[in-house]
């Protein structure tokens, strides 16, 4: 996904529950990467993001 259309689109929140060992291993990980919990969801987010964008595009004939 472009960077530049991501940060000027409108944005929402969604918010999941997890099992509190899945979550520590969430904080740890992004404290080992040095990044927020947010960022490190989204990095892992972001190829099935692209995969679905890519399929809507294929639907729509864009």
């Amino acid at each position: 996904m472009n960077q530049e259309i991501q940060r000027n689109e409108m944005r929402k929140q969604i918010s999941i529950f997890v099992p509190m060992s899945d979550w520590k291993k969430i904080r740890h990980e992004a404290a080992r990467n040095r990044i927020p919990m947010t960022e490190l969801c989204r990095r892992w987010m972001r190829p099935e993001l692209e995969r679905l964008e890519k399929g809507r595009q294929a639907l729509h004939g864009s």
